[in-house]
């Protein structure tokens, strides 16, 4: 009796379905990284979708809402802040480029970034406890996608429920270190697997890391969305510029990618029609030491288990116990296949 399938998440995006039985949304993450001019951020738009990002995602922060004046994260905020008409271009910009787009926001923006439509409501690390934003997203029933790299699993577990709470439906958790950038050791792509089996969704990786090796091991842990920050000059100051891709470190990333979901193959073990024909040819089958006569008992001497003669085939080693000491009624040459037939045994099959 086979052991049930394992269950696997999956979410609706836009035109697709994510999970493991679906290919890898690769999110480009703009951010900030447009430093505030509508001009540049659509030109990161057009190269992100020509390096094969399939959405790129805005940061929407009204920094009057979201940051004391006077603070750092205000001034970078409020530099790099684009309006509702601006945002407009760019969602329109995306669609006509054919991926998808989608922002992270806050309650004073809300209601002009949900009239744009977006593919998804994004609850970044530093506002995963903000529930009355989670509770307004969730009630629009986008999908949902919540990332974790300033919680503990309990507050994620919160946010979550709170979320599914008021109807989402939708969610996906990406496991995140928020840490800018991310040692290799501390990137934990080990929790992808747990995010997913604890909370039954799709589970995927915001990388914060410099370059992209992180990318595909992600994909081979579990992860079903990626995200990833984008510039089109790594070298900038400021913003999120020193650990982002550019375009060609991003079209390699996602060749990775693609490459580590071909050798991902099934989730389960198989052999596949290739392999059982290399089996047949390769596999040890029980032969005839000698030259066996009608008549004579099998010995241990007898019997060898051997590779035969390609597409041969002969009973298989877990019968030698049951062969031993048996009547051969039909001469067997030596090195040929013993045959259940060539001992009168016809209650079990011997071949593969």
């Amino acid at each position: 009796m086979k052991p049930p399938m394992p269950h696997k998440p999956e979410m609706h995006f836009g035109n697709r379905m994510l999970g493991r039985d679906h290919s890898t949304l690769i999110v480009a993450e703009i951010g900030i990284n447009h430093e505030g001019d509508k001009a540049r951020c659509l030109e990161l738009v057009e190269a992100a979708a020509k390096a094969g990002a399939d959405a790129v995602k805005l940061q929407t922060a009204d920094p009057d809402e979201n940051y004391i004046p006077g603070t750092a994260s205000y001034e970078l905020f409020k530099s790099a802040f684009l309006g509702a008409e601006a945002t407009a271009e760019v969602f329109a910009c995306a669609r006509a480029l054919g991926v998808e787009v989608f922002t992270t926001t806050g309650m004073h923006t809300f209601d002009w970034i949900e009239r744009l439509q977006p593919a998804c409501y994004k609850i970044s690390s530093s506002t995963l406890g903000h529930f009355p934003l989670v509770r307004r997203a969730a009630r629009t029933g986008r999908p949902m996608i919540i990332s974790t790299g300033m919680a503990e699993m309990e507050d994620v577990a919160a946010s979550v429920a709170w979320a599914r709470q008021y109807g989402a439906n939708n969610l996906a958790i990406l496991q995140c270190t928020s840490l800018y950038p991310c040692p290799l050791d501390k990137l934990d792509l080990g929790a992808i697997a747990d995010i997913e089996r604890r909370f039954d969704c799709v589970a995927g990786f915001s990388d914060h890391s410099k370059g992209y090796e992180a990318a595909a091991l992600a994909v081979a842990a579990g992860a079903r969305i990626l995200e990833k920050h984008f510039s089109l000059d790594v070298t900038r100051p400021s913003y999120d510029h020193a650990l982002s891709l550019d375009s060609d470190g991003f079209r390699v990333m996602v060749d990775k990618v693609r490459l580590a979901e071909v050798m991902l193959g099934a989730d389960h073990k198989r052999l596949t029609p290739e392999a059982a024909t290399v089996a047949r040819n390769m596999k040890r089958y029980l032969v005839a030491r000698r030259d066996i006569e009608i008549g004579d008992r099998l010995s241990a001497d007898d019997i060898g288990v051997m590779r035969l003669a390609p597409n041969t085939t002969g009973m298989l080693p877990r019968f030698y116990d049951q062969i031993l000491d048996a009547r051969v009624i039909r001469r067997i040459p030596q090195w040929g296949p013993i045959r259940l037939e060539d001992l009168g045994i016809t209650t079990e099959k011997g071949e593969a």
